[in-house]
């Protein structure tokens, strides 16, 4: 290959985005060197004609400077001169345009807060097609957009997720001390900041992988498992569900209690309702109950809840509930 032809393909393989550091170094060399630059005019002209007229990012205004450029070079007199220092500084527009392309920090992702109060839910629609269902007094932060290489997610409450699925970003939910990890699946996460509230994963559909960061525990869930953290634990307590629907029950405005103990209940119900319900028995707190409730008030769960385990509740006052053995 004589030099002439060599000058072309640098050029040509310059503009097309595939010379080796090596290759742009001999460019640079040859335009240097060289007195004739009419073996660059038949690559440069090629790639000038079918170079499309694309946007440019922030904050170089590219296509000043290229009007900025033909303007002045057109106004030279030698021809070989203007294809001379048209290529030269189309060659270094471009690599500070790479560099800065390459180089410039990601955009902070902004984030959106949705919000519930006591009795309501929320259906919050995100970016990429997932769907989240809120329960009452729940938050999700979530980013405008994905643009990471992984969708996060920020939640405190509990929320039924139903994930679109994408391979390439895992969708993470940072719940409180849960740290839930999937990539297209449907499932329920509770983590109510209550100090006696338990931390909850449950799966209807696909897998889940959940860690507790400050127990560095961690539990691979697939259909119909639930995987809960009680204080003071260090371990997961996995069960399997006969009915994993019943763990979006709420979205139906149903309660189902299946072996719940009492202070779950009472976490549900406070929740639920906008009240603070306190247990005074440690060993009360701890009495499981099977129940199911749908559409009824408070005081008719409460009712029914107390009669099954055989005590009474007070009302002090409109927001706080006592249940005793007295």
């Amino acid at each position: 290959m004589d030099q002439s032809q060599r000058k072309s393909e640098l050029l040509e393989k310059y503009m097309n985005n595939s010379c080796t550091r090596q290759e742009f170094d001999e460019l640079f060399d040859l335009l240097k060197q060289s007195d004739n630059f009419d073996d660059f005019d038949s690559a440069f002209k090629s790639h000038w004609d079918d170079a499309p007229n694309t946007a440019t990012p922030k904050p170089a205004n590219w296509d000043d400077i290229q009007q900025n450029v033909v303007m002045r070079l057109w106004s030279m007199r030698r021809g070989r001169v203007r294809i001379k220092y048209f290529i030269a500084i189309l060659l270094i527009c471009s690599s500070a345009l790479f560099l800065f392309n390459r180089y410039q920090k990601p955009e902070a992702p902004v984030y959106q807060t949705a919000r519930t109060t006591a009795a309501k839910t929320k259906v919050v629609l995100l970016a990429d097609g997932t769907r989240v269902t809120l329960n009452a007094n729940s938050t999700l932060r979530y980013p405008d957009d994905f643009n990471a290489d992984k969708r996060e997610v920020y939640l405190t409450g509990e929320a039924y997720f139903e994930v679109f699925h994408d391979e390439n970003k895992p969708f993470v939910i940072h719940s409180g001390k849960l740290l839930t990890h999937v990539l297209g699946t449907t499932f329920t996460v509770s983590a109510y900041p209550q100090l006696a509230s338990p931390l909850n994963v449950t799966v209807l559909t696909g897998k889940v992988a959940v860690k507790h960061q400050q127990a560095n525990a961690l539990a691979v869930l697939t259909r119909g498992q639930s995987a809960t953290m009680n204080q003071g634990k260090t371990q997961f307590e996995l069960t399997k569900l006969k009915n994993p629907e019943d763990a979006i029950a709420w979205i139906d405005d149903k309660l189902i209690f299946e072996n719940a103990d009492l202070k779950q209940v009472a976490t549900v119900l406070s929740n639920k309702f906008g009240v603070n319900i306190i247990i005074k028995d440690k060993q009360l707190a701890n009495q499981r109950i099977t129940a199911i409730f749908q559409g009824q008030g408070l005081q008719s769960i409460l009712k029914a809840v107390t009669k099954i385990t055989h005590t009474n509740y007070t009302n002090a006052n409109n927001s706080t509930y006592t249940i005793s053995t007295n």
